[in-house]
């Protein structure tokens, strides 16, 4: 497969993102909190949310052989992805991984 971007459905998916847009939160807070015109901590906040968007932009693919997920190591697949529901561009497939189960990812498709 092509590499494409995923949005992992599973519960670890589902606390990374949480913390990345905690990140987010955080520097809209500082911004809307401040009385300068130019607030530094929030545009710092700001580019570690960018930052960590990118990585999880880039470090989220799929490959014949493994599974890597923007925040744990590289993990080796066990079957072969399963479609689960398919609804126009979006595919959701069930992935059994070594370890750790199954993860849920969701993909768009053009």
């Amino acid at each position: 497969m092509k590499k494409k971007h995923f949005v992992i459905l599973g519960r670890c998916g589902l606390i990374y993102f949480s913390w990345v847009f905690i990140v987010l939160l955080l520097s809209l807070i500082l911004l809307y909190e401040s009385t300068k015109v130019f607030n530094w901590p929030a545009l710092i906040c700001a580019l570690v949310f960018v930052m960590l968007l990118f990585y999880t932009y880039v470090y989220s693919y799929w490959n014949e052989n493994i599974l890597k997920l923007p925040f744990r190591t590289q993990i080796k697949k066990v079957a072969v992805p399963q479609i689960v529901l398919q609804w126009y561009c979006f595919k959701i497939y069930k992935i059994k991984v070594a370890e750790v189960g199954q993860y849920y990812l969701l993909r768009c498709e053009k």
